[in-house]
């Protein structure tokens, strides 16, 4: 299920899509969009390697970065 979220930072809003997964171990964040919008992040130790739903690594490994955001429903 997807719905409209927006995400304010340093006073800028920027209008997205979420998915709500009930199965998901945590919450996640495409790279491109961390980049396009220039959201900073920081480092994390130990990585978090997330798994596909056949319990296989996910092919874009390691997930070493994390991003602190203000996300409201219904943008």
């Amino acid at each position: 299920m997807q719905i409209d979220v927006r995400i304010t930072y340093n006073g800028k809003e920027i209008d997205a899509e979420a998915v709500l997964d009930s199965g998901a171990e945590g919450v996640y964040c495409n790279t491109s969009f961390i980049k396009k919008h220039g959201l900073p992040t920081y480092n994390i130790q130990p990585p978090v390697y997330p798994r596909n739903v056949d319990g296989t690594l996910n092919k874009q490994g390691a997930i070493r970065h994390a991003a602190i955001l203000r996300m409201g429903i219904g943008a």
